[in-house]
């Protein structure tokens, strides 16, 4: 009887289903568009006006009856077709606009049998065209490239994926891993990056490249440090060749303790760490066992050679200093020999010997100083600065396919001499020769069309990638393909780490007045790699890096008595160990009226359920506030209007401090990109100018946080409590808080108006600028070392009474 029940009960539901549309059971497909910065979706990509780019994204879904849509978000007609390969949605574009203009642009991909869509935003910011935003540019082609190329597949319901189809070496998967790794994308990255899975995939595949092998005692000493009897190599020719960034790449995964879930025995369950410490073993196994000679060449315990040598190096100087792995000291003595063996007494160092020069000295010497590096010797020693005396003195060298000018036509060599400079200790940013009338040179970002006598690396990069984001053509025999990993790490002038700092200043007001406080701001810095915090803040308001820093801290002032430009440098510094820094320039305008207001949309705001969401754009600046021609009406800011679903009309709030609530009500939990436009009333106050009213825009983040968020349940508790003529605030200390920020209203629910900074360790605030018989609504927000706010205390209320 229940049997015969349940199959009319099943025949039911099969024939009220069949009457049902497949929309009832189809899913949207799952859209996703690369962010510049994987931690941030928010950060738009950088271009300038006239730049043709290509934007980036992925679906889960393929096939004839997939559709995209491109929607670039400035008014251009739409890019549409067929969804041919889920892991390439592109569009080429060219955005023109004014330095600042935020473009929303918007990938949709339709299921046309079911009519179900997704979509996913692409932000673009339009920047003035200077070197650091072509390296951005470029880097960002150049990693959609690297992605593209990459076969994918599965096996045993693993995904795979590799670049075997440019290059067979092995060597390759280590290269274009570590390209991605160094920018922030990770393969434990966040699930909405595309680039998340294409690592995953790298990473699973670069283990099956790996295999054991014993290490016997070496003439030279014991190279089992762990003592565990084998050591790991790259299971192809050629093994101390393609090691080192084999080994990089697994480091610059930034994870030592997670474990490998791919690979053969003795790889595969291991943790990361412990397979490069094996990795090492196995270097120090190879090492040509002459205590005289300790190099490396193609086969173990060979003669060595100065091109395989540095790859050595290359690995195990993270190894040492990222993770604390061991390298055997007998390792580093006898490379000490080879070293001195092999350098000419005018500095340059050979390939077999001294005397021996194979495809130039360029790419031996610079293989050399990587060496001196890792061995700890560097500036001061006559082994370094003669090799860097010989590497400026030729540093402008043009020569081609015969002599292999380094910057033109050999990036191998180009590649490891960005890497000893970067690895040196500290760093090295200005070439230098002994040399009588050699000038210093900033072997980075010189550029000739600034004076100086040669292109450093970046310019040099820049100028030669082709137009689909790569490298190509720049190496001699068969390196081609690795051109464009190495071309994107040395454009970000990272080795082997989890992301970077980077560096990011503003100005409030800019431009300015002769003698007014301009408001220096490096709170919106950020690093890529999500475990890493900036902790420094240092500025240079001089000009001259040589006098060192004039200021510290995320946020400074200063003022400059005469009309002209002024750039200011600053440099962020991480809790890395090493300490890693980044620097950035910007330019205060000091000029006469009229002159623009510099719009500030505050933020980022982190909005709670159950509270009245305002924005506050009061921290905005009028340069020329007050001033006019004879006669005329006062400049100020005479409009603020807002920008809050992208479409980069601003006509969805119209106020300094509007209520948002609304219009954020009902959104996906999430991330949201605002923009603020301040116009002032220029054409009135000053009409013999010719200029109409002047305006400026800012941006803002906007994140709508669950109930359950830490932000909205976890802030400290406000307690306020009134006297005559001033009103106590006291809260509960949060390990968490660098600042408390205090705001007031005399409305319940805002919006407020910051009235004070209390330090993070103390607990009490006194408001005295209160009238008594006045009830006034208090919170308090937490703020962290960058000044920016993450936190909202509850609203407590006073009324000061006689």
């Amino acid at each position: 009887m229940k049997v015969r029940q349940w199959l009319k009960n099943t025949f039911l539901l099969t024939a009220i289903l069949s009457l049902l549309p497949l929309t009832a059971f189809a899913a949207a497909p799952e859209v996703k568009t690369v962010p510049w910065v994987a931690t941030n979706t928010l950060i738009p990509h950088d271009t300038y006006s006239g730049k043709a780019i290509f934007l980036k994204g992925t679906s889960d879904v393929q096939g004839a009856n997939i559709k995209y849509i491109w929607d670039f978000g400035d008014g251009s007609p739409v890019a549409t077709s067929t969804v041919s390969n889920q892991y390439i949605i592109e569009a080429l574009h060219t955005y023109t606009g004014a330095v600042g203009t935020i473009f929303t642009a918007t990938l949709t991909v339709q299921n046309t049998t079911t009519g179900e869509t997704g979509s996913k935003n692409y932000f673009v910011r339009i920047q003035e065209k200077k070197l650091p935003v072509e390296v951005n540019i470029a880097i960002d082609e150049g990693l959609w490239t690297l992605h593209k190329a990459m076969s994918r597949s599965t096996s045993g319901g693993v995904i795979h994926g590799n670049w075997a189809s440019w290059n067979g070496y092995f060597a390759l998967q280590g290269a274009n891993l570590n390209a991605f790794e160094v920018n922030g994308h990770l393969e434990d990255g966040p699930a909405y990056d595309p680039y998340t899975e294409t690592v995953k995939r790298g990473m699973n595949t670069l283990f099956t490249y790996l295999s054991t092998e014993g290490t016997p005692l070496q003439a030279l000493g014991n190279p089992d440090s762990n003592g565990n009897g084998f050591g790991i190599r790259v299971n192809q020719g050629n093994q101390y060749y393609q090691g080192g960034g084999m080994m990089d790449a697994i480091i610059a995964s930034g994870t030592p303790d997670k474990l490998a879930t791919t690979g053969p025995a003795n790889v595969a369950g291991r943790k990361y760490k412990d397979i490069v410490q094996d990795m090492v073993d196995y270097y120090a196994y190879g090492q040509y066992d002459n205590a005289s000679y300790g190099g490396w060449r193609y086969s173990t315990n060979e003669w060595p050679d100065n091109s395989a040598c540095q790859w050595a190096a290359i690995g195990m100087i993270p190894a040492e200093r990222n993770w604390g792995l061991t390298v055997p000291a007998w390792v580093k003595n006898a490379n000490k020999n080879w070293l001195a063996y092999s350098q000419h007494p005018n500095g340059y160092f050979g390939y077999t010997d001294y005397n021996y020069i194979w495809l130039g000295p360029f790419a031996t010497t610079a293989s050399g100083m990587v060496q001196l590096v890792w061995n700890g010797i560097g500036r001061g020693t006559t082994a370094w600065d003669k090799a860097e005396t010989f590497m400026r003195n030729n540093f402008d060298n043009t020569g081609g396919y015969g002599t292999y000018g380094m910057k033109p036509y050999n990036y191998y060599a180009m590649f490891s001499f960005t890497k000893s400079l970067l690895l040196h200790q500290p760093p090295i940013t200005i070439l230098h020769s002994t040399t009588g009338g050699v000038p210093d040179i900033d072997w980075y970002a010189a550029e000739t069309a600034k004076g100086d006598p040669t292109n450093g690396i970046a310019r040099t990069l820049v100028d030669a990638q082709a137009s689909n984001g790569s490298w190509w053509s720049h190496s001699p025999i068969g390196q081609d393909a690795f051109e464009t990993a190495w071309a994107i790490m040395m454009l970000k002038q990272t080795m082997f780490e989890a992301g970077a700092p980077v560096a990011v200043a503003t100005a409030t007001p800019n431009p300015g007045v002769a003698g007014q406080t301009i408001n220096l701001s490096g709170s919106n810095s950020y690093h890529q790699d999500p475990t890493k915090t900036i902790v420094k803040w240092e500025w240079d308001l001089d000009n001259n890096l040589t006098n060192g820093f004039e200021a510290t801290g995320p946020n400074v002032s200063k003022s400059w008595p005469a009309i002209g430009n002024y750039p200011v440098t600053l440099r962020v510094t991480d809790n890395n160990s090493p300490a890693k820094t980044a620097d950035t320039t910007l330019t205060v305008v000091i000029s006469i009226p009229p002159l623009a207001p510099t719009a500030n949309a505050g933020g980022p705001y982190n909005f709670c359920p159950n509270k009245t969401w305002f924005l506050d754009g009061t921290k905005s600046s009028n340069p020329d506030n007050g001033q006019s021609e004879p006669g005329m009406p006062a400049d100020f800011i005479k409009s603020y209007q807002w920008d809050l679903d992208g479409d980069n009309v601003f006509d969805d709030a119209s106020s300094a401090q509007p209520d948002v609530t609304a219009f954020f009500s009902g959104k996906p939990l999430g991330q949201y990109l605002i923009s603020l436009k301040v116009t002032d009333n220029t054409a009135a106050s000053f009409p013999s100018s010719g200029f109409g009213d002047l305006s400026s825009t800012a941006s803002a983040e906007v994140i709508l946080k669950a109930a359950t968020d830490p932000a909205c349940n976890a802030c400290t508790v406000l307690t306020a409590r009134p006297k005559s003529g001033k009103v106590g605030l006291t809260w509960v200390k949060k390990a968490t808080a660098a600042s408390y920020n205090i705001y007031r209203s005399t409305v319940q629910g805002g919006p407020y108006i910051k009235i004070g900074t209390a330090p993070g360790s103390t607990i009490a605030y006194f408001d005295g600028a209160v009238t008594n018989g006045t009830t006034y609504y208090y919170v308090a927000r937490e703020a962290g070392a960058s000044g920016n706010e993450y936190c909202q205390s509850n609203e407590a209320s006073a009324k000061p009474t006689l």
